[in-house]
């Protein structure tokens, strides 16, 4: 599964952001943000594939609650953590066991 924006996506629009000159609501802050980004996801890949996407999408349409899909729901949401906020504070800590 692709999350969006993409990495090329977010790529484009920080080049496009810095050839048309930083705009007051794009500070250079967030373009940096938006390279880490898709530079962690092209690295790691996406947290989950397109078929692995589809399957816990139907296994929730379908009602399915048992504790594997709750395990795989956390375990995508980690790793979605790591590549979109792998330094904010509370994930930080729950990483760290702290």
């Amino acid at each position: 599964m692709a999350d969006s924006p993409p990495p090329a996506m977010l790529i484009a629009e920080v080049r496009r952001a810095l050839d048309e000159g930083l705009a007051p609501g794009f500070p250079q802050k967030v373009a940096a943000n938006a390279l880490g980004i898709a530079q962690r996801e092209l690295e790691n890949g996406p947290p989950v594939s397109a078929e692995e996407a589809a399957r816990m999408c139907a296994a929730i349409r379908a009602g399915e609650d048992g504790a594997d899909l709750v395990g795989e729901l956390i375990a995508l949401t980690i790793a979605k953590l790591e590549i979109d906020q792998p330094a904010y504070p509370s994930f930080r800590a729950w990483k760290d066991g702290g």
